[in-house]
């Protein structure tokens, strides 16, 4: 992933410092450029599903009119839970690269043909910011 990506979701992550929510975000590509860009909100804005994918999601739906998504790449800062991964079925994205690992799903439970990769790269930064949030609320 190229340092533009990077800094966004950065950026974007960042941002969940001020609504007290989990620290991840997401962006959705297409032809390898930057379409929408999202964070949690699931405090911030009392949303349950106020999650950085489906937050993307909803932004190219809105914008486009058409669900199907196909053409898009997600790349996330943590591996998507598994609500998230049924928004990211629905709209037919086929890849969604991530930084983190998710330990709180249990993706053996999970049959999806979603195409996850992780990036090798970077993630360290993300890790700092989930731990430091967990720790805070501690």
């Amino acid at each position: 992933m190229n340092e533009s990506i990077f800094n966004r979701l950065k950026t974007e992550v960042i941002k969940c410092q001020k609504t007290q929510d989990v620290p991840v975000a997401a962006i959705l590509l297409k032809e390898e450029k930057i379409v929408a860009s999202g964070r949690n909100i699931r405090e911030g804005k009392k949303d349950i599903s106020g999650h950085a994918e489906i937050k993307v999601i909803n932004k190219i739906f809105k914008k486009q009119k058409n669900k199907n998504l196909s053409e898009y790449q997600m790349v996330v800062t943590l591996k998507p839970c598994i609500m998230c991964i049924g928004a990211i079925e629905q709209v037919n994205i086929k890849n969604v690269y991530y930084y983190l690992e998710n330990e709180k799903c249990n993706y053996n439970k999970i049959d999806t043909k979603i195409n996850f990769i992780k990036i090798e790269n970077n993630g360290e930064f993300f890790k700092t910011e989930i731990q430091q949030f967990f720790k805070r609320l501690r």
